[in-house]
């Protein structure tokens, strides 16, 4: 229909033809996906958050966190960190354990672990998703 071609169908022994302006073709989304149409194409997205893209999700953020936390200590653009964390629980300390070669490569980290650091340059708690998790940062 869509493509400009007539549906022939049987109605009680007789055969009818039908043509884009006798049928009315509408795109509606499934639960869990988002449609769109035009000029002849639908494409549809599942909008589900998987565990793995709700922690790669954190994982992005303490990322951000981290880089505006080497910003206000003054660090250089190439200074290498250490970066420690705790407070972390459920998918934010998987997303810290998943994406940790992530972390580590976007903010230079070069020693990423949780618990308390001594001596930290800049200590800082923040917000990831729904847990206040504090970040430490030393030049390393």
């Amino acid at each position: 229909m869509q493509a400009g071609e007539s549906l022939t169908i049987e109605v009680a022994g007789e055969t009818v033809s039908l043509g884009d302006e006798d049928v009315l073709v509408q795109t509606e989304s499934r639960g869990g996906t988002a449609v769109a149409s035009d000029k002849g194409v639908t494409v549809a997205v599942d909008t589900e958050l998987t565990p793995a893209l709700v922690q790669e999700g954190y994982a992005r953020d303490v990322v951000r966190q981290v880089n505006n936390m080497r910003k206000d200590a003054g660090l250089e653009i190439s200074d290498r960190i250490e970066l420690s964390y705790q407070g972390a629980a459920g998918d934010v300390a998987a997303a810290l354990t998943n994406f940790a070669d992530y972390v580590q490569q976007e903010t230079l980290t070069v020693n990423l672990q949780s618990g308390p650091m001594p001596d930290a340059l800049y200590t800082q708690t923040v917000s990831i998703g729904d847990q206040d998790v504090t970040l430490q940062l030393r030049k390393a």
